[in-house]
């Protein structure tokens, strides 16, 4: 295979090039996944550290941690909730919203930077050629998983499922 067509150290250098827009365009942007847990609370008013859990494909003992920390910043509460006082209510506060709404407009203005004068055409053929690279690579020990449970995997902490 001919230099040029190395595609792992293409797709390496965007990922590279992508953490130095993220870093450079907000150095105080919060973590992607409090992004995602923040917009999970956001869509979820009320939702329990089991659910938040649930939705991103982890123990409840694995989101403690970001939880304590976007508690002590001050981006969610949590209040006991009716009837079950050993399960909290999680609830994002207004800085919690505005961490999240940064964070989401720092990420789509890199995917607006990466496309820039892709067509539309373009773009869906390059989700469709993305996408057969990655089924192309997955097997059946991490075809299920999500990116969170491959990181473990790969750092030797192994997928904190939950079944």
């Amino acid at each position: 295979m001919k230099k040029n067509c190395r595609i792992g150290a293409r797709l390496h250098r965007i990922d590279l090039l992508m953490r130095y827009h993220l870093r450079s365009r907000d150095r105080d942007m919060i973590p992607p996944a409090q992004m995602r847990m923040l917009e999970y609370v956001t869509n979820n008013d009320g939702c329990t550290q089991a659910e938040l859990a649930e939705s991103m494909q982890v123990t409840p003992a694995s989101v403690a941690q970001s939880l304590k920390r976007m508690e002590n910043a001050g981006f969610i509460d949590r209040a006991a909730r009716e009837g079950d006082m050993r399960a909290n209510s999680l609830h994002i506060t207004k800085l919690g919203l505005e961490a999240a709404a940064n964070c989401r407009r720092v990420f789509d203005g890199l995917e607006e930077c990466m496309f820039a004068g892709f067509t539309d055409g373009e773009k869906e053929t390059t989700n469709a050629l993305l996408d057969r690279l990655i089924s192309n690579l997955e097997s059946a020990d991490t075809g299920e998983m999500n990116n969170m449970e491959l990181s473990e995997l790969l750092s030797g902490r192994g997928p904190e499922r939950s079944r």
